[in-house]
């Protein structure tokens, strides 16, 4: 969406004045509350005892006042009371437990933090706001900052919003780094009041409006992204249907595990609890889907079952209540010994409804973001969105070398993208980017691309040392020259990172070399004059064998030999000891001896006259690079003159291999497959520093470059793979999730993946299972049926060779002719037709796909 169009929908744009009021209001209450001068003197207790339901941020996130910073963890404000009654900081297994004494100076560095940013807002020094790195989520700081400053911080805190607007704004795109989210809200904020057509309107005004055009109204992921919908089964097993005390006494249930879960609902390791606590998979399952619904998630009543219609069998879902949640599980979870785990709910519709077709909801609670669902079952609206995509949850941090590998379909890349953010960024920041899910991880996955952070290869068989390190390449001129490859180049910005102090001394120096380079190259060509202290006039009249520079002057009988050594070390003396070289001559003789002074003086002063002229007349050498190529100048004069490196906040790189197991490994890494190894690295107790064969250069690898391996388990060469490549990396194995699969219509995709994958390991193993991406687009029963009979069944040939019986008994079974319920039925054939001459023929079975396939086939799979 351009300005203009923005604009133009402004003119539009009708809002009830009374909620802007309510907004307001909410503002103003939080104020009331809360005073600003009042958080210099405020106790932990005030900022985060939630069992009050009154203090700082209950208010910020329960109260759902202005507007929500819903998604992650406690942690999100930096310091939060779990359930065991104690204040912590961090989450997972970065969580630590604050007591007494360190908890008040944890609790007083967080305080002195809001008091800061406030200091730096009232100056107007956004931009400095976020480098304070205060261990709080973006969200949160933006809603505190809106709150206190309304008239300076829009009311709008998600990421993917504010870059939306910023992208139709046109502004910098450096402010949607996540390090500037802070101001990049305020500088929308300003952009859009400089129109005259909106610089009447308030900021809640603005802010409803922006969040409406960019978020619900623009995507339904973005939409979807804040709520989730749930069917939730009303009847228990032993108890009976609960419906009408669930809708009488608002609330929802479930019935597994009659044991109160009170005290462990903020423990990180719930779902082990759950696990043992409750021995039934299927119970497992519920109890933990319960405990995910959240504040303002709808919830569906719901029960399942199968109607002859027309001599056809369909599945049928009945609903017969849809309302919100007024809680999550931590707020409003209670339990009875009756009823089992109950959490409140708001039934805004009573209706019993029927849907045929969508009985696939067969778990005791399903989450559901099938766009045919949420719009037909709790909106009522008509099918036609699409389905949105799912999202994983964040892993734990990654070492350096990780090999991810699994069946095919297992989401790898979706993984690796993941895994290569969660390097590159602090915990803080890939948390906050994970809680605006999936979209925002690959934006952000293709900025650090883009930038050249992350880089991608996949091997084959042809691939080779010269591809990935180094390697001789025509230059088209019937030459060969080294040229850098991948791996090298990735190493080479890496190093650079850990030279942050002591850079721009080297990088002087290696101007400083290549203007010499430059003279020696094109010198006698373009005529320099060197001027000395006296007014003579010195030039290049040659170039020696050892290709130093030949000086000479205007009727001199003498010529004098400038070597880049030596230039190099009276270079090295004027910074060392801080000379006025401009002025000074005989500080020549102190750095390299009595050599000709007046010459060298000369000849140095143009060099630092002219070394940092931007290709002007005298620098106009094409050449001449500023990226790349003096980066790995300054590194390699790093490394051969000892220069320490520091890569204590060093930017991160990730190197991502595809299909590492199809390389030949050996071949390819060279003598850098021991240099992978974490305590090779640069700066690590047995660090090595190499030659590399063309160049001759010495290289190493720095502890910032992490390399992500991926591997397809069901491809035969894994059995091939380098056991020294496997003893440098970690593996990680990411198999098939059916439950990120959603129910389409009748199909219950959750249950056709899972029993598929039970009976390929019972028949053949669990390296060749099925991964749920193959359905995870599938949005449709049509499309369903067009995976299995066109990617699902092709797989299962290639994995069993054309075994029939085996194949058929993954899919249910082998009909006896092609009118079964089967996918695969067996054919008979008279042979007596086929052949002019009787003769006796055993008798062979011939089996067969069926060519048109119904959602009845795919259900008979997974249905016993």
């Amino acid at each position: 969406m351009t300005a203009e169009e923005l604009l133009i929908q402004a003119k539009e744009f009708i809002i009830d004045e009374n909620e802007i009021e309510s907004i307001e209001a909410e503002r103003l209450a939080f104020l009331q509350r809360f005073p600003k001068e009042s958080l210099a003197n405020m106790t932990v207790e005030e900022y985060a005892d939630t069992k009050t339901k009154d203090c700082f941020i209950y208010w910020l996130e329960q109260r759902n006042l202005i507007g929500g910073i819903g998604g992650g963890n406690s942690s999100k404000f930096g310091i939060y009371r779990s359930a065991n009654g104690h204040y912590s900081k961090g989450s997972g297994k970065n969580r630590v437990t604050l007591l007494g004494d360190v908890l008040q100076e944890e609790f007083l560095k967080l305080r002195e933090g809001y008091l800061k940013v406030f200091e730096l807002a009232d100056g107007d020094r956004f931009g400095e706001i976020q480098q304070l790195k205060l261990p709080i989520f973006n969200t949160v700081l933006l809603k505190v900052l809106h709150i206190y400053y309304p008239e300076k911080f829009l009311n709008v805190f998600a990421a993917p919003v504010l870059k939306k607007l910023g992208e139709s704004l046109k502004v910098d795109s450096a402010l949607f780094e996540p390090h500037r989210l802070v101001q990049l809200n305020h500088t929308v904020l300003q952009l859009l009041k400089q129109h005259e057509e909106l610089s009447d309107w308030s900021t809640g005004k603005l802010g409803r409006f922006v969040w409406e055009r960019f978020s619900s109204a623009e995507t339904a992921e973005d939409k979807d992204a804040a709520r989730n919908y749930w069917l939730v089964g009303h009847t228990y097993e032993t108890d009976g249907s609960q419906k009408d005390y669930f809708i009488q006494n608002e609330c929802v249930g479930i019935g597994f595990l009659r044991e109160d879960l009170s005290d462990y609902l903020e423990e990180d390791n719930l779902a082990d609890i759950i696990e043992v606590k409750e021995p039934e998979l299927k119970g497992q399952q519920a109890l933990k889907a319960f405990l995910e619904i959240k504040l303002g998630d709808y919830i569906a009543l719901k029960s399942t079952y199968t109607r002859k219609d027309g001599g056809v069998t369909k599945s049928v879902l009945k609903v017969s209540a849809i309302g919100r949640a007024k809680a999550d599980a931590v707020d409003g979870y209670s339990f009875n010994p009756q009823r089992g785990h109950l959490l409140p709910v708001e039934w805004f519709n009573l209706e019993e409804k029927e849907f045929i077709g969508y009985g696939g909801y067969r778990k005791t609670i399903a989450k559901t973001k099938n766009r045919n669902t949420v719009n037909y079952v709790f909106l009522g609206q008509s099918i036609t969105a699409p389905e949105p995509k799912q999202v994983l949850k964040a892993e734990a941090a990654t070492p350096r070398n990780i090999i991810l590998y699994g069946p095919p379909g297992t989401g790898k890349t979706y993984e690796v993208s993941r895994k290569a953010l969660e390097l590159t960024t602090d915990t803080q920041t890939f948390e906050e980017i994970s809680n605006d899910g999936r979209e925002a991880i690959q934006n952000e996955y293709t900025r650090l691309t883009r930038i050249g952070r992350v880089r991608f290869v996949t091997f084959h068989q042809s691939y080779s040392y010269e591809d990935f390190i180094e390697g001789l390449r025509s230059d088209g001129q019937g030459n060969f020259i080294p040229e850098d490859g991948l791996f090298k180049r990735a190493a080479i910005e890496a190093l650079y990172a850990g030279l942050n102090k002591n850079v721009q001394e080297l990088s002087d120096e290696v101007h400083f070399e290549r203007m010499y380079d430059y003279l020696v190259a094109r010198g006698k060509e373009l005529q320099p004059q060197f001027v000395s202290k006296t007014g003579a006039v010195s030039y290049i009249s040659g170039i020696s064998p050892q290709g130093n520079l030949i000086v000479t002057s205007e009727g001199a009988q003498t010529e004098s030999t400038i070597s880049k050594d030596r230039l190099l070390r009276i270079f090295r003396y004027a910074h060392e000891h801080q000379v006025e070289w401009q002025d000074e001559v005989h500080f020549i003789k102190k750095a390299i001896g009595g050599s000709n002074e007046t010459r060298y003086w000369s000849v140095f002063k143009w060099m630092m006259d002219n070394r940092n002229e931007e290709q002007g007349t005298q620098v106009d050498d094409p050449a001449v690079s500023y990226s790349y190529k003096e980066k790995k100048e300054i590194v390699m004069k790093a490394l051969e003159q000892g220069e320490p490196f520091d890569f204590t906040n060093a930017e991160s790189f990730v190197l991502i291999i595809d299909e590492i197991n199809r390389g030949n490994i050996s071949k390819i890494f060279g003598e850098l497959l021991t240099l992978i190894e974490e305590d090779k690295r640069l700066g690590k107790d047995n660090q090595l520093i190499v030659e590399l064969p063309y160049t001759k250069e010495r290289f190493t690898l720095p502890p910032n470059l992490h390399i992500i391996g991926t591997m397809n388990t069901a491809d035969r060469s894994i059995a091939l793979m380098d056991t020294a490549l496997r003893r440098r990396f970690l593996f990680e194995e990411i198999m098939p999730n059916p439950e990120l699969l959603d129910t389409v219509g009748s199909l219950d995709l959750e249950g056709l993946l899972t029993i598929i994958n039970k009976r390929i390991e019972v028949l053949y193993d669990r390296n060749h299972t099925i991964g749920h991406a193959y359905f995870i687009n599938a949005k449709t029963e049509e499309e369903v049926i067009e995976v299995v009979q066109h990617k699902i069944i092709p797989l299962l040939q290639e994995y069993f060779y054309d075994d029939w019986e085996k194949i058929g008994m993954v899919l249910g079974g082998i009909g006896k002719s092609k009118e079964g319920p089967y996918l695969i039925y067996e054919e008979q054939i008279d042979y007596s037709h086929l052949f002019k001459q009787s003769f006796t023929y055993p008798t062979r079975k011939q089996y067969r796909v069926k060519s048109k396939i119904t959602s009845q086939e795919i259900t008979a799979i997974y249905e016993i």
